[in-house]
């Protein structure tokens, strides 16, 4: 593939959703060497790569006249186990920006890809690709500067030092001391991610979970508690909340990261 340009993918079949995540894997790679846009609709760029939801006979068929035309396209399916006269990719849902980055990565990269390997070089047995793939070093940083996050600790050394970290996350980090304040910034504000500290003066971070989980606009951002006990109590507690997650503190840096890029890649447009 030409490294001067985008690699350009074909989406044939997909939900709203799922898009968006496409979308923001787009929005990632433009930190990165190699970066990924979706073909235009009036299909002005050649694509490098097809992905493929086959459930729809129309898209099928859509996908089948368009596949005529680009016999060595690389083609992603998802869920459905197709038999088609060129090597493909299966993966299965729910789909995940971090595998469908993988994947991706995996065949832009010079076919590494075992399915479009030579022949006598591919595997013997089919598997899933998610069986096979781990989060590329490439995306260790996100670096985009047009996500937001939001700490919410009544201390101003954690603060102060999430703050920091996220830095090489997200373009934009919030901080607020109390209950209140976080549930005004959350209010006026779209954030990718909360950090919450489940003891606060006024409302405490379940509250403050709760607030942010029943509404329309804010359900799906990701919240992750703070707490300085990892009791099942508390985790029950804040699964009740809505919370995708916890980290004990004082946090581990490697966990931390982790949680950020694994929750920034997966619900970053949702």
């Amino acid at each position: 593939m030409n490294d001067n340009r985008p690699i350009i993918i074909a989406v044939f079949g997909l939900s709203p959703r799922e898009e968006k995540i496409l979308q923001t894997i787009c929005l990632i790679s433009q930190t990165r060497p190699k970066t990924y846009e979706l073909m235009p609709a009036d299909g002005s760029e050649h694509p490098d790569i097809a992905i493929l939801d086959a459930h729809d006979p129309q898209t099928f068929a859509n996908w089948q006249k368009f596949g005529t035309d680009h016999p060595m396209l690389p083609l992603v399916v998802i869920g459905e186990d197709l038999k088609l006269d060129r090597p493909i990719i299966r993966i299965d849902r729910p789909l995940l920006a971090t595998k469908l980055l993988a994947v991706f990565d995996q065949i832009q990269f010079s076919g590494e890809h075992p399915a479009f390997a030579p022949p006598e070089m591919r595997e013997t047995k089919t598997t899933s690709a998610a069986q096979h793939l781990d989060v590329p070093k490439a995306s260790e940083k996100l670096n985009t500067t047009s996500l937001s996050a939001l700490v919410v600790d009544d201390s101003l050394p954690i603060r102060l030092q999430m703050q920091k970290e996220l830095g090489s996350f997200v373009g934009h980090v919030d901080l607020a001391e109390t209950g209140e304040q976080a549930v005004e910034l959350v209010a006026k504000n779209d954030y990718n991610i909360v950090f919450l500290d489940v003891v606060l003066p006024g409302m405490d971070g379940y509250q403050i979970c709760k607030t942010i989980k029943r509404e329309k606009r804010t359900k799906n951002i990701p919240v992750v508690m703070l707490t300085g006990k990892s009791s099942p109590f508390d985790r029950v507690r804040g699964k009740l909340a809505g919370c995708d997650t916890y980290l004990t503190k004082p946090v581990d840096l490697p966990t931390f990261k982790d949680i950020v890029k694994q929750y920034l890649l997966q619900n970053a447009v949702e």
